[in-house]
């Protein structure tokens, strides 16, 4: 008799096992601050299975390991099961969302940085969060060091997977008349220990996409889920639209 269960993995995403195998299906839902705003939109999952599988796909050519093997249409990953590291990583290109909150309660930002929505950073820089708490908040190298999560140099090894994929998307992105605000990534470690890229990657849920035109005329506009968090337009419209534009 074949095995099935499911198991709600997040905000968004499902995690169901079947006869030994592991797969990711993204679902419609859609969650913004925390888990206090919270919907569905047709399709919104299928639209951000086939971006992470345009990302992984392209991930796996330049040489960045991941969990994904195979696409499942129209909105299920079979991926390899992982040990999920209890933290997230935010790649910051542009100020924007929690960061601009930060600087507006006076946090001093780094050298080189305006604390400006929109302006750029200087060569980006690398954040983390907690992942499994009530509310995530940013924690230190410190931290995760001393609770055991990682070595040094696995913490090391994160950080330039990171950078490469921020490398990877930007330059992709940017042929497509995109800019690549920030975005968030996980990564976990497969049975033997090896750390891999999880979750998924490139999509509007993960990402602040801005329309390059837009921005160099002194105006963001975004197809992504800060079209959710800040009422801008039809989320449907949004996602599908920075689908066509990135993946054709």
């Amino acid at each position: 008799m074949a095995s099935n269960t499911r198991e709600r993995a997040g905000k968004s995403k499902d995690i169901i096992r079947e006869d030994g195998k592991t797969f990711f299906e993204f679902t419609d839902r859609v969650t913004a601050f925390d888990g206090l705003k919270e919907d569905e939109y047709l399709h919104k999952g299928e639209v951000c299975c086939r971006m992470s599988v345009y990302w992984f796909e392209i991930m796996g050519q330049e040489g960045i390991p991941t969990h994904f093997r195979s696409f499942v249409p129209p909105n299920r990953i079979e991926v390899t099961y992982l040990e999920i590291i209890p933290i997230e990583v935010i790649c910051r290109n542009y100020v924007a969302g929690s960061l601009l909150q930060r600087y507006g309660r006076g946090e001093e930002p780094g050298a080189g940085i305006e604390p400006r929505l929109g302006a750029r950073i200087p060569d980006g820089i690398i954040e983390f969060t907690t992942k499994f708490e009530e509310r995530d908040r940013p924690i230190g190298e410190e931290e995760i060091l001393g609770n055991g999560w990682l070595t040094r140099e696995e913490l090391d090894q994160i950080r330039e997977y990171t950078r490469r994929v921020n490398e990877i998307m930007s330059g992709h992105l940017l042929e497509k008349g995109i800019i690549l605000a920030d975005f968030k990534i996980e990564f976990g470690k497969n049975a033997s220990g090896e750390i891999l890229l999880a979750d998924e990657v490139g999509t509007p849920d993960g990402c602040r996409f801005w329309i390059r035109d837009s921005y160099d005329a002194g105006r963001i506009e975004s197809l992504d889920k800060d079209v959710y968090r800040y009422d801008e337009g039809d989320v449907s419209d949004a996602y599908s639209r920075i689908q066509k534009r990135i993946c054709g």
